[in-house]
């Protein structure tokens, strides 16, 4: 007896994620780094998920702003998928673009975004976070689909290195 429970369990384990792993989404991410006019404009990530219904691409980029940081959060259709995206959102552990960034707005070619200065520690809190702790997009499509995924935590090594020394050149004050 204690040995068919023992095969049936091994089986359950064997079996359970490969029926899981089909419907599960696949997030990669990746750094970026906006250039204009040969110097440093943005910093952040993009992230693209693939599995399940549909696919997307989030990212978010910081900007200089005078002396402030100004956060991006932008979502676009995926080449795969297509389907129009409606607005982003994304949240960290104590931070809610939803409740601190004004309603996404359409910039064209299935662009949407939502922008906002974060004053003092808000900004380097939010970084923080979505670098050490991750975060959670939730893209709403026009056909009222929501596109919801977590990013890693923490974010891969590449990504975290990439964006702080983007970061550290956005804010630099000195000219090459």
């Amino acid at each position: 007896m204690r040995r068919h429970m023992r095969i049936a369990a091994l089986l359950a384990l064997v079996m359970v994620p490969a029926a899981a792993a089909s419907a599960e989404q696949l997030v990669t991410v990746e750094p970026v780094t906006l250039m204009e006019n040969g110097e440093i404009a943005g910093c952040g990530l993009t992230s693209t998920v693939t599995g399940g219904t549909s696919s997307a691409i989030g990212e978010v980029i910081a900007f200089r702003d005078g002396y402030s940081t100004a956060f991006a959060v932008r979502a676009r259709p995926s080449p795969a998928n297509g389907e129009a995206i409606k607005s982003v959102r994304l949240a960290t552990a104590s931070h809610d673009t939803a409740a601190l960034f004004p309603p996404s707005r359409n910039l064209g070619n299935g662009l949407v975004e939502t922008r906002t200065v974060l004053e003092g520690f808000s900004g380097s809190s939010f970084a923080q976070e979505l670098m050490v702790m991750g975060g959670r997009f939730e893209i709403i499509t026009t056909a009222g689909e929501t596109i919801a995924y977590d990013l890693p935590r923490p974010m891969p090594h590449r990504v975290r290195q990439a964006y702080l020394n983007c970061a550290g050149d956005l804010f630099r004050p000195e000219a090459d």
